[in-house]
């Protein structure tokens, strides 16, 4: 009986040990688990805790703390997609920096300017950008806490030859433990050449106004002080006059063609020209100054590009430019040569004007385009040219989709040549029928 009895107690007190550990130990470690899940950035399994009250509330907790991480973490991630896009999407160069200069992030352009080589996390900006000058303006912005901007010109790297804008703005005030600065840096390489552009032709014009201006002036005067000029006098001050007006006005056209062109809202009447009877017009309209020069005109046109989608207006007037400085440039019983033909390994067709003048020194050739630019000034102004003929002909070209190019020899002659998109075949894309 008394083994009976100490069986029955030891199952007694085993039943009664599980329902304890059951009620108040398993719960525990049910928690453990939970928290361990937690801790790693793993799901906590739910609804595993139960029996103890305490045990539960504890659980529910780090559960909804567990789910609150996971939020601000998606958040997070969230944020830092959008700082990236942002970052990426943005043209100019930017980049974060702590309180001493060292990277903490970098955008594309950024890499594009200074090489993405070295703009790792962690590297000090000077190590990278390699001009002191910058860092000494990220240095004073976070030292002032105010904005610095400042144009520095690149002088190795990369970007050696650009100008950049570099605006540096600090994170925090100048007393901040944890500052930091964000650096932007812009090119305005092209902008300041624009500027410098646009300084050259006010200055351009009002030099070639002022000379026929001057002249006008001198006149005026002689006739004012003398009324009575002889007949002959007279008429040769009127004569110089006159040129002189002619000048002004072509001066003044060219001028307006050109702004008219650079305008945004330059736009092309597009139409199909068969190019034999385009020219061949074209050569019947300058004959009698093609004569008058004692010049000889010659047309080839390839069977290959017999037409071309262009507006026949712009189109005309490149080529009354070309031919206008061929005729003033030839020699007496020369020949001026208009070819139409298809541009080599590319889908162009290139239209040329070629003389046999004294031709152009091999360093002026790159720049008879520019406005104003004249390889020889004394003959060109002794022939009325304006100076913008051939910067007239680019533009047009440029806003046809081409581009243009002169080759000359000194004592041979000059081709200028203006290369333009070739038409689609109008039975491409057709069904047969």
């Amino acid at each position: 009986m008394e083994s009976l009895a100490f069986g029955v107690a030891g199952v007694l007190i085993a039943a009664i040990s599980l329902a304890l550990w059951w009620r108040w130990g398993r719960p525990w470690r049910d928690v453990e688990r939970i928290a361990e899940a937690a801790a790693s950035g793993e799901t906590p399994p739910g609804f595993l805790v139960s029996g103890n009250p305490s045990a539960l509330r504890v659980g529910f907790a780090l559960e909804k703390l567990a789910n609150r991480r996971r939020e601000l973490e998606a958040r997070l991630s969230e944020g830092q997609l959008s700082v990236q896009a942002v970052f990426g999407a943005m043209l100019d160069g930017l980049v974060v920096v702590d309180e001493r200069r060292r990277i903490r992030m970098v955008n594309r352009e950024f890499g594009r300017l200074f090489g993405s080589d070295h703009a790792e996390p962690g590297t000090p900006l000077l190590e990278v950008i390699g001009h002191a000058s910058m860092d000494r303006l990220v240095t004073e912005a976070m030292a002032t806490g105010e904005p610095r901007r400042e144009s520095i010109q690149m002088s190795r790297g990369p970007s050696a030859g650009r100008e950049l804008e570099v605006s540096a703005v600090p994170l925090a005030e100048p007393s901040a433990a944890n500052g930091g600065a964000v650096v932007l840096f812009r090119d305005v390489t092209q902008l300041r050449q624009a500027e410098e552009m646009r300084r050259d032709f006010v200055a351009n014009v009002s030099h070639e106004l002022r000379t026929p201006l001057s002249i006008f002036r001198g006149y005026l005067e002689t006739l004012l002080d003398d009324p009575q000029q002889p007949p002959g006098e007279l008429l040769r001050i009127l004569e110089v006059m006159e040129r002189h007006s002619d000048r002004l006005n072509a001066l003044v056209e060219d001028v307006l063609t050109l702004a008219r062109l650079e305008s945004p809202e330059a736009e092309l009447d597009l139409a199909e020209i068969r190019l034999p009877a385009f020219f061949e017009t074209i050569i019947r309209d300058w004959e009698t100054r093609l004569g008058a020069r004692g010049l000889h005109a010659e047309l080839h046109v390839s069977p290959e590009v017999t037409t071309l989608q262009a507006d026949e207006g712009r189109l005309q007037e490149i080529i009354y430019n070309l031919l206008d400085n061929a005729v003033k440039y030839s020699q007496p019983g020369g020949v001026v040569t208009l070819r139409a033909e298809p541009a080599r390994d590319e889908e162009m067709v290139r239209l040329s004007v070629s003389d046999q003048g004294k031709g152009i020194p091999a360093a002026d050739v790159p720049r008879i385009f520019e406005r104003f630019y004249r390889a020889d000034k004394a003959r060109s102004r002794a022939h009325g040219g304006t100076g913008l003929g051939l910067s007239i002909v680019k533009h047009i070209a440029q806003l046809h989709g081409g581009r243009v190019e002169a080759k000359s020899e000194v004592g041979r002659g000059t081709t200028i040549s203006v290369l333009l998109p070739a038409a689609e075949d109008a039975d491409e894309g057709t069904d047969p029928a």
